[in-house]
């Protein structure tokens, strides 16, 4: 795999409101944009934090169902690019996958253009947003003593948060609450994904595993929790409506760890059904 190292934080000048002069500087997170290719076919442009690029490429990958496993990837490059008209640098990453999923990947593709052509006007295009996953199995939560310490343990375990602010943080933990890795990215799918992306390179089976993440909870971080098995996902951040009911249906545990009050379970792999509870309609 063809990766080089990036630096994730960069000093910046910046002026006080009374002074005309940049001569005070502070540490800001980097985010650069990324243009990723699938065997040399462009596919997306993201905005990245450029560390952990190829947990990230891997994770990503995954969870838009373009490979299966570290097993249908082939070789991964990545190089900088140059955005003339802006003067500033970019980074192109192509990941080159197996014939199987490649010839899997231009009949998505295809059908992908066909539908969106106008945005998500059509049952289709809605059918793709919101893609039929299969419920996860039932899972062990983490004690209540165990969850109140993961938002101090999530702070103390980042390091780009610590040096620039303003990025988000999933930390991984063990079923028994250990952690594993923290990752980060200006993005906070980003972040997930590098952590799917870390668990498939190192072999690790998400189930009755966590993620601590320092954002909200939305409809596609729950997705993306489902597709990689992954048991519970805990934020420090309300979730969406959407993401309550989707988590509900597919036996994802969601917990929000508010600053001060006690953990809120909004919803438990032991309770996978479409009722209303506190307030939230079925659908």
């Amino acid at each position: 795999m063809t990766l080089f190292s990036l630096t994730s934080t960069r000093h910046c000048y910046f002026a006080r409101r009374d002074s005309l002069r940049y001569e005070e500087q502070t540490q800001l997170v980097e985010e650069i944009p990324l243009a990723i290719s699938i065997n040399q076919i462009t596919h997306a442009v993201m905005m990245v934090t450029p560390n952990h690029l190829d947990n990230f490429a891997i994770g990503f990958a995954f969870s838009e169902g373009i490979i299966n496993g570290k097993q249908d990837v082939r070789d991964i490059q990545l190089e900088e690019t140059t955005i003339a008209h802006l003067g500033i640098t970019g980074l192109a990453l192509n990941l080159d996958i197996s014939p199987r999923q490649f010839a899997h990947f231009k009949q998505h593709k295809q059908a992908h253009l066909g539908a969106t052509g106008c945005g998500l006007c059509g049952k289709d295009s809605l059918e793709q947003a919101l893609p039929l996953l299969e419920p996860l199995p039932a899972s062990q939560t983490l004690p209540t003593d165990i969850l109140k310490t993961l938002r101090e343990m999530l702070f103390a375990h980042q390091d780009l948060g610590k040096k620039s602010g303003a990025i988000h943080a999933a930390l991984l933990l063990s079923p028994e609450g250990h952690p594993i890795i923290c990752l980060e990215d200006i993005g906070r799918h980003n972040a997930l994904d590098k952590i799917i992306g870390y668990a498939i390179n190192h072999n690790i089976p998400l189930h009755n595993h966590s993620v601590v993440m320092s954002s909200r909870c939305s409809t596609e971080l729950i997705q993306k929790a489902v597709r990689a098995t992954l048991s519970n996902l805990i934020h420090l951040a309300s979730p969406s409506t959407l993401a309550v009911s989707l988590a509900r249906r597919l036996g994802l545990t969601l917990i929000h760890l508010p600053k001060k009050d006690e953990p809120r379970i909004f919803a438990s792999s032991f309770h996978v059904d479409h009722t209303e509870e506190q307030g939230l309609s079925k659908n």
